[in-house]
């Protein structure tokens, strides 16, 4: 896959308004977004390309956000991954941390802090 110089986001949640709303944010800001309804669609898209910033539900069927996250860091440390939760959990947000999350966005999420979040992701891979 050629590469432009734009970052490369993916976004994985299985409510469709969610991964429309937050393509249609970061689109704005000039990040090429690419979606996944799930955890499966997500692994199957990691294999054919790679992205700089991920951002994921933790709640979804089939495979969660911190599974996901287990999963990524299996083949890729270094991927900064973004978790979202309606339902935010002192113990969820900590196993999140040992697991490797590079942050934790609550949601209803606000626009500003969700781009401040990626462009936080962006420069630390710039960084590394």
């Amino acid at each position: 896959m050629i590469r432009d110089a734009k970052n490369y986001i993916l976004v994985v949640d299985d409510d469709p308004y969610v991964l429309e709303s937050i393509s249609l944010i970061l689109n704005k800001y000039g990040y090429a977004v690419v979606t996944c309804k799930n955890a499966v669609e997500a692994l199957t898209q990691l294999q054919r390309a790679k992205y700089d910033v991920i951002v994921t539900d933790i709640k979804m069927p089939q495979i969660s956000g911190i599974e996901l996250l287990e999963r990524i860091r299996d083949f890729d440390t270094g991927t900064p991954v973004i978790l979202m939760s309606a339902y935010a959990e002192l113990n969820t947000a900590i196993d999140a941390i040992q697991k490797g999350v590079f942050d934790f966005i609550i949601k209803p999420y606000k626009p500003e802090y969700l781009v401040y979040a990626i462009g936080k992701a962006v420069k630390h891979i710039r960084l590394m």
